[in-house]
């Protein structure tokens, strides 16, 4: 799916984060300790981070509203290892799935987070998770991970256009 079929054209600038650099690119990679995937790397050189016109399809949404991909930086939201339930010690009996470290909330509201699933990836020969899965994680449900899909370009694969968009 090309850049500009995902983005919006509304342009929230709160959630815009300044334009990408390899340089940011390599040292948020190095933080989070994976590699993102490539599809989502082209998304964030287009424009890094804000809503997005496209969603998941409703029979497979997961009663969550997808409407951001979060970019590389300073503002609220971006990409990092800081969804509320990955600290256990914030909030004593909320469920925290196995391996939190290695998800990547991309999107989330509040109880739930659309995330870049690295717990069953390989590494490259630097260490980095590559090739993560998509999960949700719904902190209100018994279940409280769903796989998304097999891969990013999986996940880019089953968008459709939101209604609020068409």
């Amino acid at each position: 799916m090309e850049p500009e079929q995902v983005w919006s054209h509304e342009q929230y600038e709160p959630y815009i984060q300044e334009p990408l650099t390899p340089e940011s690119l390599a040292a948020a990679e190095q933080e989070l300790g994976v590699r993102l995937p490539f599809s989502l790397v082209a998304l964030l050189m287009y424009r890094n981070g804000g809503p997005i016109r496209v969603t998941l399809p409703h029979d497979r949404d997961f009663d969550i509203l997808h409407e951001t991909i979060r970019g590389i930086g300073e503002k609220f939201p971006h990409l990092a290892k800081e969804a509320w339930w990955q600290w256990p010690d914030e909030d004593e009996g909320v469920p925290i799935p196995p391996d939190p470290h290695w998800l990547i909330s991309f999107d989330g509201g509040g109880h739930w987070d659309l995330c870049l699933d690295y717990r069953h990836s390989p590494t490259d020969t630097t260490g980095l998770g590559i090739d993560p899965a998509v999960t949700v994680i719904d902190t209100e449900r018994i279940e409280i991970e769903y796989p998304v899909a097999e891969s990013f370009d999986a996940y880019l694969a089953d968008l459709i256009v939101s209604p609020d968009e068409e």
